[in-house]
């Protein structure tokens, strides 16, 4: 395994406690998914870094019929224990993507990657994102969130290779050593590592809670995989 792919392993097997959805997931429900799925009842959802679940829940009660997979064995048990009525509907991935990898049988109307695919390096993030796409619907959407370089985290980082910097960060919250990240430095950027899909909308959220970590930007991709063509 790749020194990054072990370091991000590793940092995620502390677990991340987030039960709140973010509003990152119901804006974008509110502004752009709800007109793409009107009857959720009748889709599937995989939600990949799916943490504790709670997008999932979000999903969830909206009427999807949701899945997820996260690498944290952490965060997979705490979402089993909280929704287990559908608990066989989550899994652990293994650290190393494969373009052949296939959760539940496919078939997802809806895949979602909230802070997530940005731990991978150029080259396995496209493998990843291939994985993705094959699992998708044609017609499919994936809503994908994406660090920026306006992203605090990377006035704390130094170059390491393929498209990931080393990011090392010491504060009262955080002590981040090891971790590693793929920022995107622009929308041209996003588009094209995101090439594989149709295009169908780009943006961005940010916050500041403190002033010794600045802001927290990221990049917002909607895309749509293409039907194909006769």
């Amino acid at each position: 395994m790749d020194t990054y792919l072990k370091g991000n392993y590793d940092y995620w097997q502390k677990g991340y406690y987030a039960p709140n959805v973010e509003s990152y997931v119901f804006r974008m429900w509110g502004h752009v998914l709800q007109y793409e799925f009107p009857e959720p009842d009748k889709c599937r959802m995989l939600d990949y870094g799916c943490g504790q679940g709670a997008a999932l829940s979000f999903f969830n009660q909206l009427g999807f019929n949701v899945y997820g997979v996260d690498i944290s064995r952490t965060d997979i048990k705490i979402l089993q224990k909280r929704m287990n009525h559908i608990a066989d509907q989550f899994s652990i991935v293994d650290s190393i993507p494969s373009e052949s990898d296939s959760w539940w049988g496919g078939d997802f109307d809806l895949v979602t990657a909230f802070q997530s695919l940005y731990f991978y390096s150029d080259i396995d993030m496209q493998i990843r994102l291939r994985s993705l796409y094959n699992q998708l619907k044609p017609g499919g959407i994936i809503y994908a969130t994406m660090m920026g370089t306006k992203n605090y985290c990377y006035e704390h980082s130094q170059p390491y290779k393929n498209g990931l910097r080393s990011v090392s960060l010491k504060n009262q919250r955080h002590e981040i050593d090891n971790y590693f990240v793929n920022f995107i430095d622009s929308k041209a950027e996003l588009i094209k590592t995101f090439s594989m899909f149709e295009k169908m909308h780009t943006g961005y959220y940010d916050s500041c809670f403190r002033e010794d970590e600045g802001c927290h930007f990221h990049w917002i991709y909607v895309g749509k995989k293409a039907y194909k063509k006769e």
